[in-house]
């Protein structure tokens, strides 16, 4: 998250001074939360992993898995604590979009640690230097951000209207479509069967037209393009999350995105935050959780250890793969 205040109106969230806990130690929670989540996901699960498939061939699967129970239990509080992580670092990426100066340099910030995180991610999920097959998250925080600076331009007065008006028509198309086409690609719906994904499809298509609809008749046709652009926008940075197979994925990006539309009200962007990632898969209901720590953030800065978050997370990632390496674990693959 980038503290650094700017000049506009909006640097001030209307929660300032509520609370006991700065921005600094709210960051200090969510890193103890994915040190905690990671380390059973880079170490534990490869001993589980390893374990089972060694007891599975000589036969004594059962036997094995009653014996270890404690560490299967350890393994799921674990994940389940490190579940707080990723929403307490999307609501502090809202927090620093509208506090940074310049958000192209914070942008080129998490792009460059996304860069430096891939290999420590390769090695701590995969035990490859090179792996396409999944990315780190800071690839889905920078989509993220770049869904929030589209929704900040298509709110700045007179932006919409400068764009030529077949392109605006477009964004009417392209809002009711690219929904659907979201829920057809990603693995989300890949559950549901052709049917069902079918149905859902049409649904969404639906409740889009609704909305376009009802906006355009309380608030007329320009409103309603801004709307279809707003989704346009936001349903290609989740289709690129969903491709490029980013950590969290689509629903990360939406999640950071739904986090900005009640930016204004700390505990409801947390908890609308924790229902949509809730959608994606009900292993994630402990991420509610965090709303103790967003309950208690007060909005202040706190200690200056920017550029340590951001370091943290590819060092943490590489001396978990090196523990697993040291452990006779580093071969075995989760993925």
């Amino acid at each position: 998250m980038d503290n650094t205040a700017n000049n506009t109106p909006e640097a001030a969230p209307l929660y300032a001074g509520q609370g006991c806990l700065s921005g600094s130690t709210v960051k200090i929670i969510a890193v103890a939360a994915m040190f905690i989540d990671h380390a059973a996901a880079v170490v534990i699960a490869r001993y589980l992993i390893d374990g089972i498939q060694t007891a599975i061939a000589s036969g004594t699967a059962g036997a094995w898995e009653r014996e270890h129970l404690a560490v299967y239990s350890v393994y799921h509080l674990m994940r389940d604590i490190g579940r707080l992580g990723f929403p307490i670092f999307c609501f502090l990426l809202v927090e620093g979009f509208q506090r940074t100066r310049n958000v192209r340099k914070y942008a080129l910030r998490l792009f460059m640690f996304a860069l430096i995180s891939e290999l420590p991610f390769n090695l701590a999920i995969c035990g490859q230097i090179f792996n396409s097959s999944h990315q780190n998250v800071y690839f889905t925080l920078l989509l993220g951000l770049l869904a929030l600076c589209s929704f900040r331009f298509l709110e700045s007065p007179g932006n919409m209207q400068k764009l030529p008006a077949p392109l605006r028509m477009v964004f009417l198309v392209t809002g009711v479509l690219l929904p659907a086409v979201f829920l057809r690609i990603t693995d989300m719906t890949a559950a549901m069967g052709q049917e069902k994904r079918f149905i859902a499809c049409v649904l969404a298509v639906g409740v889009v037209l609704t909305a376009l609809f009802s906006c355009g008749i309380r608030h007329g046709l320009r409103q309603a393009e801004t709307l279809g652009a707003h989704l346009t926008a936001l349903a290609l940075c989740m289709t690129a999350a969903d491709l490029m197979c980013t950590d969290y994925a689509g629903m990360g990006v939406l999640t950071v995105w739904v986090m900005y539309l009640f930016r204004r009200y700390k505990t409801l962007a947390m908890a609308a935050g924790c229902a949509v990632l809730s959608l994606m898969t009900l292993t994630e209901l402990p991420a509610f959780f965090a709303l103790i720590a967003i309950a208690l953030y007060n909005g202040r800065r706190g200690l200056k250890m920017k550029y340590i978050f951001y370091v943290f997370y590819p060092v943490h990632l590489l001396l978990l793969y090196v523990v697993a390496v040291l452990t006779g674990l580093g071969n075995v693959a989760l993925l």
